[in-house]
């Protein structure tokens, strides 16, 4: 009898263990979800919070769906920060190498800035560090839009890049591959004109300052869709043409080498002269239009200039002059490729030092 008596005392402190565990289970994603609201309303200046919560224990996961991160004070209605669904799990993967690390899954998001609107100061990386118990190894982004809108020009402006897949991997350099640059990064996206964005590079953010060497290009977007943003600063406005913007950027220990270089092919400028009122509006872009065509290298129809880019990452120079001369490089020596030269090498930043 006293052998049943203690079996029967083990059994239920059993079922209390795991009736509590239950109970805990079934109450964790709320727990959570409290606990990240919290966070999100403890950033500076900004506020929001999310819909639901999923835990998957199996794999060490959980899924945060429905955030919404707005500007306090000052900003626009649309969100600065919203998703469907970012998922954050353990790598697996990296384990077998001795590393306990997360990995990020973003699915459908939308990051909108405007002047009031910038993130600035918000203390983010407080906020992902709440989020995550490990450091982040992996991120990658599956559907996303970039944006940013000025209400206080008229007309107003709204550029954006959308359909955006990103992949960044190694963060936490697990697998000891290039001890300089040892994550890889990779982006496409769409941008407004229809133009085609794609960003690759290797980087390393173990650094209070990160290093990277990255490629960009932007190709094929119709010069129309961006007069709003080109009338805002230049009082032009193009009735056809093509642009593609092309940047290497190379920075090493808080220094920052590269250029961005901009190529128009088939350009042709909106003439105004029987329609604006202003005399002087018609005039100017009369002289923008004899200048592009004069200053356009006329085998390959394109119109481009070239601005370098040197010195401090924070604040980097750029040399107006240099721009303005390579206008004329391109129109009357051999025309600008249509595509990223190649000449930004990191190594060479480092053999700086």
């Amino acid at each position: 009898m006293k052998g049943i008596r203690i079996g029967t005392t083990t059994l239920a402190v059993i079922a209390v263990i795991v009736a509590a565990l239950v109970v805990a289970r079934l109450y964790l994603p709320y727990w959570v979800k409290d606990y990240l609201n919290n966070e999100i309303n403890s950033l500076e200046g900004y506020g929001g919070s999310i819909q639901d919560v999923d835990i998957h224990l199996w794999r060490g996961a959980y899924a945060v769906h429905g955030l919404e991160i707005h500007k306090i004070k000052g900003g626009l209605k649309k969100p600065f920060v919203a998703a469907e669904t970012v998922d954050l799990s353990v790598e697996w993967s990296a384990l077998l190498d001795g590393a306990v690390v997360a990995e990020f899954d973003i699915y459908n998001a939308d990051l909108t800035f405007s002047r009031t609107q910038s993130g600035k100061g918000a203390n983010w990386e407080r906020l992902v560090d709440a989020w995550s118990p490990f450091d982040i190894n992996r991120a990658d982004l599956h559907g996303g839009r970039v944006s940013y809108i000025d209400y206080s020009t008229d007309p107003n402006i709204h550029l954006f890049i959308d359909d955006i897949d990103a992949h960044v991997t190694n963060l936490r350099n697990v697998d000891e591959r290039d001890p300089a640059l040892p994550s890889d990064l990779r982006v496409s996206g769409r941008s407004i004109g229809g133009g085609q964005l794609s960003v690759e590079g290797k980087m390393n953010v173990i650094q209070d300052m990160p290093d990277f060497d990255v490629a960009i290009k932007l190709t094929d977007a119709s010069l129309t869709a961006f007069n709003d943003y080109v009338n805002s600063l230049a009082a032009v406005d193009f009735e056809s043409g093509n642009v593609g913007i092309f940047s290497e950027l190379a920075a090493a220990d808080g220094r920052v080498t590269g250029y961005v270089k901009t190529v128009a092919t088939g350009v042709s400028v909106v003439d105004l002269r029987g329609n604006d009122k202003n005399p002087f509006n018609a005039l100017w872009e009369s002289l923008v239009s004899v200048f592009m065509e004069v200053f356009e290298n006329q085998p390959e129809d394109q119109f481009a200039f070239r601005i370098p880019i040197e010195g401090n990452l924070n604040d980097p120079d750029q040399d107006g002059w240099a721009a303005f001369l390579s206008i004329f490089e391109n129109a009357f020596g051999q025309a600008f490729t249509r595509d990223t030269d190649g000449n930004i090498r990191f190594e060479e930043l480092l053999e700086k030092e």
